[in-house]
């Protein structure tokens, strides 16, 4: 008697157990269930943000899609697209968060880099916008619009003396070979600050050039 009562109350215990994790996993899966409609619905709202909202909205939606797939190959492809269209749409944390998420699968991915270097110098970050160009000049010294870049941040926003921005421009000229883009901003930029000795050194050496 006393047997089937203790099997009766494991029994009752078992069942109460079996309840308490389906509702406690039907309780999370709801909650999941209801943060993705709500990331939905903010991103639905920002359509209004933008003449080409709705394109940029689509694309996010579609991306956010990918990432949930079974194919990880399409997951760095959906972060870029994912930082490009919130940055499109003026989201820029959100943009950097899914930018940032492309460089931990490709630290080199020049979109990213670029993309969050500009972010960071439109919002008055010069630093951290430094700190991304410097990258993109370390990985891609032959592409010069990247010391142009930086040469305006210095310039402009970081305020680096004229030795600092010329031996700047120095390692990039020793880096492409003299190029000549490179040599023309330098003798814009001497003549711009008033410096006409620099300015004729310059202008010289873009005459070797030719």
């Amino acid at each position: 008697m006393l047997k089937n009562i203790k099997l009766k109350l494991n029994w009752r215990k078992l069942v109460l157990i079996l309840l308490a994790v389906l509702i406690s996993t039907g309780g999370v899966f709801l909650f999941f269930y209801w943060q993705d409609q709500k990331e939905i619905s903010f991103i639905k709202g920002l359509a209004s943000q933008h003449p080409e909202g709705k394109t940029f909205v689509a694309e996010i939606l579609k991306a956010r899609q990918e990432l949930k797939d079974s194919n990880p190959k399409n997951d760095f492809s959906a972060y870029l697209r994912l930082g490009v269209n919130f940055n499109n749409l003026g989201e820029k944390q959100k943009a950097l968060e899914f930018y940032n998420k492309a460089l931990r699968t490709d630290s080199k991915s020049i979109l990213a880099l670029n993309n969050i270097a500009e972010i960071y110098s439109d919002s008055g970050d010069y630093k951290k916008a430094e700190e991304y160009f410097l990258k993109l000049v370390e990985y891609y010294s032959d592409k010069t619009d990247f010391y142009r870049k930086l040469g305006y941040l210095y310039q402009y926003r970081l305020n680096k003396t004229p030795v600092e921005i010329e031996t700047f421009f120095k390692q990039g000229l020793e880096k492409t070979g003299n190029n000549v883009d490179l040599i023309t901003w330098l003798i814009s930029y001497f003549q711009e600050i008033g410096d006409n000795e620099k300015f004729v050194e310059y202008t010289n050496l873009l005459a070797e050039k030719k």
